[in-house]
C-alpha cells in the first residue's frame, strides 16, 4: 500500500487502518481491520 504513496508527503496519522484514523479525538477502541487510510500532499 505505503508504495502508491512514494514522492507524497503523509498527513499525520499517516498510513493506518481505517480505525486508527482518528484526529483531535479520543483515540477509539482496538479493532482489527483491512481497509487503510491515507491523505498526501503533493511535494
Amino acid at each position: 500500500m505505503a508504495r502508491f504513496l512514494d514522492g507524497l508527503d503523509l498527513v499525520e496519522p499517516g498510513l493506518v487502518t481505517a480505525p486508527e484514523w482518528f484526529k483531535d479525538t479520543d483515540p477509539p477502541e482496538h479493532e482489527d481491520s483491512a481497509i487503510y487510510a491515507a491523505v498526501a500532499r503533493v511535494r
